[in-house]
């Protein structure tokens, strides 16, 4: 017996969250709670393509729906271009199917025949999208007035929620989609979800889980031109490395060049490793000149990579410091030992990951903390971080993973 909603059995249930990277990642927490409750619930996932190497390879999907959607806007520009996602589906992963715009999407979740779809997203375009594609069962998180498309909504501020310790067992971001799952009741216990979750996990974080793909050329190519790799014992010439992600969507998630070069210059002159230094696709050039802080034979500036290329160095390295973004998160989900860079958002929702592992948030949270400004005239934050402590809180990190291995 399966999960069950108002005394109904699911047997395939959809999620969805369409974009961004970091919060594609945190969602993954939803499937694999799902399947711990019931391995043999169908499930799949809608997101839009450019974010589809993300889940190519998830054990816990079962059908990987890509959405290839054109949007506009200063949001989808400072982001630069999408990628169209995997071109074909895995032996060893989900099922790729793919819809080019809605009216296709609308034609193709008719036929899956889903009982429920989970949807993290809960704007107006899939809180209309999932009504009219006739799914009978529709959890959302609005309080607005698309609240009526759904059959159940949910809010992390519902006395339910906040009785149940779910902040405990899955704090910040991570609460916020899992919290939906609460009007679900596990089958072969007969208790709600967050009962049952409280019993499954106790003692434990929960944090995000990416499974890893095998290495693209591109990757591997890339890294040989560093002369680093991904191995504990490497070839003569080539280094392990640590990534360094510099680059955000917005300026003022940024951590001033001149910190990073001295964080680059630590980690040269005292540690074995070499440095891969992820560039953003926008404002490429003004991370690309960090290319000279680092030292003959210890790295540079990757080249342009896809989203698949980036994963794949991300599980190569042995540590990772990056600004808050989608590199950040995907670096948790990937196991990777991280340290995360905050300024102007609030580290208790976007890294709620420091008890789950090798994992350490910095933030100097000054008097106008948090504020979720994308650029500020009296930008302190993250200027005031010293790059001192970030490489005594990313050696203390890397330390911690050793010893947990």
């Amino acid at each position: 017996m399966s999960w069950t909603l108002d005394g109904r059995i699911l047997r395939r249930v959809l999620v969805s969250r369409q974009r961004y990277l970091g919060d594609l990642v945190m969602a993954t927490v939803v499937p694999r709670l799902l399947k711990a409750g019931d391995a043999d619930l169908e499930i799949g996932f809608l997101c839009e393509a450019g974010h589809g190497a993300v889940l190519a390879n998830q054990s816990d999907i079962d059908e990987l729906i890509l959405l290839e959607r054109e949007r506009g806007g200063m949001d989808a520009r400072a982001r630069g271009a999408t990628e169209t996602g995997p071109d074909r589906s895995r032996s060893d992963g989900p099922r790729v199917l793919r819809a080019r715009g809605s009216r296709e999407l609308h034609s193709v979740l008719r036929g899956l025949h889903y009982d429920l779809v989970v949807d993290l997203f809960f704007n107006p375009y899939s809180a209309w999208l999932f009504r009219l594609a006739g799914i009978r069962g529709r959890i959302g998180g609005t309080s607005k007035w698309r609240r009526r498309l759904y059959t159940h909504t949910v809010q992390r501020s519902d006395p339910q929620i906040a009785a149940s310790g779910l902040e405990d067992l899955v704090p910040g971001g991570l609460g916020e989609h899992v919290c939906r799952l609460a009007p679900l009741v596990h089958g072969p216990t007969g208790v709600p979800f967050l009962e049952w979750l409280a019993r499954e996990y106790v003692g434990e974080t929960i944090v995000p889980r990416l499974d890893p793909a095998p290495p693209e050329a591109e990757s591997r190519s890339a890294l040989d031109s560093l002369r680093l790799s991904p191995q504990a014992d490497p070839p003569p010439g080539q280094r392990p490395y640590l990534v360094l992600a510099p680059g955000a969507t917005w300026p003022a998630k940024e951590w001033p060049a001149a910190s990073w070069r001295e964080l680059i210059r630590r980690i040269c002159g005292e540690t074995p490793y070499g440095v891969a230094l992820l560039s953003p696709p926008v404002r490429r050039q003004q991370w690309s000149a960090l290319a000279d802080s680092v030292p003959a034979g210890r790295g540079g500036v990757l080249p342009s990579l896809q989203l698949a290329e980036v994963l794949d160095v991300l599980a190569g390295a042995r540590g990772v410091v990056s600004v808050d973004g989608g590199v950040m998160h995907a670096a948790v989900g990937l196991g990777r030992p991280t340290v995360g860079l905050f300024g102007p958002t609030d580290p208790e929702i976007w890294f709620p990951y420091e008890a789950g592992g090798p994992y350490r948030v910095l933030a100097t949270r000054p008097h106008c903390h948090p504020c979720d400004l994308h650029e500020c005239n009296e930008f302190i934050c993250l200027p005031e971080l010293e790059h001192g402590i970030v490489f005594e809180a990313f050696l203390e990190v890397l330390a911690r993973d050793g010893a947990a291995r």
